[in-house]
């Protein structure tokens, strides 16, 4: 199912900045291609020393003592294939010594057709719940012992997690997880991802400040998705389209791979965060019709351009 409102969102981004620094929109696409080399790349300051350091944002959930708990909301398209991904995280994690991560994966549906092809999931799984599939099959091939929970999301036993993945189709749904988030005491971390038929973005926002270094250019808390786009609260602005009956009638919703390029995003960020322990973007935009790519800085005055505004400016030696 596609929602109209994330139609377009790396065009929305484009035109923002823009509009905004007087750029024309091609510039704009450009430059987003050069700054996302730049921030994967390992550069020391002292090598590029005519150039400022990005913000960055430091993780509250990376440490070396125990497994990090994160909750996979949703295991369809985008879910299933983040799932593969997050199991080549551990492997690479624990082999570094990390004590890796321990996660539980929610989803109360069960295994259709139209499912085989565009998800993680065959033809002998089709009227099994999702979640319980796609964990017992990660499980037995890589040794873990994740959970499945089969149901909507509500942290089993009150269970707070390190960080919230949220792999769902609508507004509604982000939501309520949104609500889940606010009313925990440990969880401030919420990485979403969303798509609409070619395009798709990977937003990691907190829902209340984490404590940063006492160093220059941190800021503590990142807008959520639910912040950058609050007009997902309307339920007027939803739009479902209902179950797909075939993977032919699914691929006319959405490109067969879209889902693939938008968990890569959203593992990129987490493995950079698992890595190195911060961010330098808190999201990402991929576009598969036109083909490009961007990211969105740690910068108050590019959120602005989506019309969230903190509630004091960066501050040089804090968390904001």
């Amino acid at each position: 199912m596609i929602n109209p409102i994330w139609a377009s969102p790396i065009t929305r981004w484009f035109w923002a900045a823009a509009a905004g620094e007087g750029r024309s929109l091609s510039l704009i696409a450009s430059c987003g291609s050069v700054l996302r080399a730049t921030i994967s790349t390992s550069w020391s300051l002292g090598s590029i020393p005519d150039l400022e350091r990005p913000v960055r944002h430091y993780v509250g959930f990376n440490n070396n003592l125990r497994p990090v708990e994160i909750h996979l909301v949703g295991c369809g398209g985008t879910g299933s294939a983040l799932a593969v991904r997050l199991a080549q995280i551990n492997t690479a994690l624990i082999s570094l010594g990390h004590p890796g991560m321990k996660v539980t994966v929610y989803d109360p549906d069960l295994v259709s057709e139209a499912n085989i092809g565009r998800q993680m999931f065959y033809a002998a799984d089709i009227g099994h719940p999702k979640a319980s599939v796609l964990v017992t099959r990660i499980n037995q091939c890589a040794g873990f012992s994740w959970e499945a929970a089969p149901m909507r999301y509500s942290p089993r036993g009150g269970r707070s997690p390190n960080l919230v993945i949220s792999a769902v189709d609508t507004g509604k749904a982000r939501v309520e997880i949104a609500e889940v988030i606010r009313k925990g005491t440990a969880c401030s971390n919420w990485l979403d991802c969303g798509n609409s038929r070619s395009q798709g973005q990977v937003v990691f926002g907190t829902v209340r400040g984490v404590e940063q270094p006492k160093i220059k250019d941190v800021i503590g808390r990142l807008p959520t998705v639910i912040d950058l786009y609050p007009e997902i609260r309307d339920p007027a602005r939803e739009w479902d389209q209902g179950p797909s009956c075939s993977l032919a009638e699914a691929i006319e919703h959405q490109d067969l791979f879209i889902n693939q390029f938008v968990a890569i995003e959203a593992a990129e960020m987490l493995w950079k965060a698992f890595r190195y322990g911060f961010l330098e973007y808190s999201a990402a935009y991929v576009s598969l019709t036109p083909r490009s790519t961007s990211v969105l800085p740690i910068d108050p005055k590019a959120w602005e351009r989506f019309g969230y505004r903190t509630l004091r400016r960066r501050k040089r030696r804090a968390a904001d």
